[in-house]
């Protein structure tokens, strides 16, 4: 049997349910007065990750009326950790579908085309390319190479350390120990 909404209420108010002519449940309401989603609904969240993994940017989808808005979406990432986890996931697909997107733009610029085309491919592959380097910089990041004196070269990429997982974090921690001086006398700091 379905359930109807009984009173209307303002976005900071709640909805009566009533079934069967009784009222069942007092519940906040879930949209806005714009029709957005306010409560988690794993459904839109599903839909948010799957155009974010497609390359959509978060302000494209959260335009979307049928979609909840940017702060919301913030808020249910500080709340929901498993959508947190999927939403880094879609973050990470996101950067290599922009990547390759370059290709693909590149790829199909005519043969016959004008300056003006170009440039506009050119703008659209290195937007890509520093998206993709900003949302997966271990991946997509410019590693800055540096000649040392020697002859060797060093290359050096700046990690942001709290983007790690677990298994990265270890990682880097060895090869600190690693190379850390074993005497605070021979740390020229």
């Amino acid at each position: 049997m379905k359930m109807k909404q009984v009173k209307k209420a303002k976005a900071s108010k709640s909805v009566k349910t009533v079934k069967n002519g009784q009222v069942i449940l007092d519940r906040p309401r879930e949209l806005s007065s714009r029709g957005r989603h306010l409560v988690f609904d794993e459904a839109i969240a599903d839909k948010v990750l799957d155009r974010l993994a497609n390359g959509e940017s978060l302000r494209a989808i959260c335009r979307d009326d049928n979609f909840p808005d940017g702060s919301t979406i913030r808020k249910w990432l500080a709340r929901n950790p498993d959508f947190a986890r999927q939403y880094a996931y879609a973050r990470d697909e996101q950067a290599d579908t922009l990547f390759d997107e370059t290709l693909h733009i590149a790829d199909n610029i005519p043969i016959d085309a004008t300056n003006e085309v170009i440039r506009r491919a050119q703008v659209q592959i290195d937007t890509r390319k520093w998206m993709a380097g900003k949302i997966r910089p271990k991946k997509y990041g410019d590693a800055l190479k540096h000649n040392e004196a020697d002859g060797n070269t060093v290359i050096t990429q700046t990690i942001n350390i709290a983007k790690l997982d677990y298994d990265d974090r270890s990682a880097l921690a060895t090869m600190l120990k690693a190379i850390a001086p074993s005497d605070a006398k021979d740390d020229d700091l």
